[in-house]
C-alpha cells in the first residue's frame, strides 16, 4: 500500500466513524458550554512510520458554520495548520440540514427529548455509541461494526 492510498484510507476510516465519536457521550460546545450539535475533526498523521500514527482533535461545537464559537475554531484550526504544516480547511461546507441531532441523542432515532437522554446505553462492545433501544443498536450495526471493532485497536485519550 503506497502512502497516498494509507492516508486516503485513513481518512476514509475516520468519516466513516466520525459519528459513533459524536454520540459517545453528552458533549457541550467546548466554547459556550450548549449542548454540541457538530464534531469538527483535525487531523495530524504520521504514516510514514512503523507503526502508523494519527492524532485527531474532535472539537465538539454548537455550530461550526457562524457565530463566535466558530470564530474560536477557526484559531485553533490555524495553531493545527502550523503545527502540521497543511492549510488551515478553509471555510465549512455548506450545511445540509437546518440544525444536526444533539450528540447527546440515540446515533439512530436522534431523538433529543430529556428522557430519552437520560435512558441512552452504550454499546456492549466498544462502550462508545449510545442508543435508546435494543432495536436501535440492530438496526445500525452493519454501519457501526467497522468502529465497534477497531476501538480495542486504538488508543483513546480524552482531554
Amino acid at each position: 500500500m503506497t502512502l497516498e492510498q494509507k492516508q486516503k484510507w485513513v481518512e476514509g476510516f475516520l468519516q466513516r466513524i466520525g459519528r459513533d465519536m459524536k454520540h459517545t457521550r453528552n458533549w457541550r460546545c467546548e466554547f459556550c458550554k450548549k449542548h454540541a450539535r457538530e464534531t469538527v475533526w483535525m487531523n495530524s498523521s504520521w504514516i510514514h512510520l512503523t507503526p502508523p500514527k494519527i492524532n485527531s482533535y474532535v472539537h465538539s461545537i454548537c455550530d461550526a458554520g457562524k457565530g463566535p464559537c466558530y470564530e474560536q475554531l477557526r484559531g485553533y484550526e490555524a495553531q493545527v495548520a502550523l503545527m502540521t504544516g497543511f492549510p488551515p480547511a478553509g471555510p465549512p461546507l455548506p450545511k445540509t440540514q437546518k440544525s444536526y441531532p444533539m450528540s447527546a441523542s440515540c446515533i439512530v432515532c436522534n431523538n433529543e427529548a430529556s428522557e430519552s437522554r437520560k435512558n441512552l446505553k452504550q454499546c456492549g462492545r466498544c462502550e462508545l455509541t449510545r442508543y435508546c433501544s435494543v432495536e436501535c443498536q440492530r438496526e445500525d450495526w452493519k454501519r457501526h461494526k467497522e468502529c465497534c471493532k477497531a476501538v480495542k485497536e486504538v488508543k483513546w485519550v480524552w482531554n
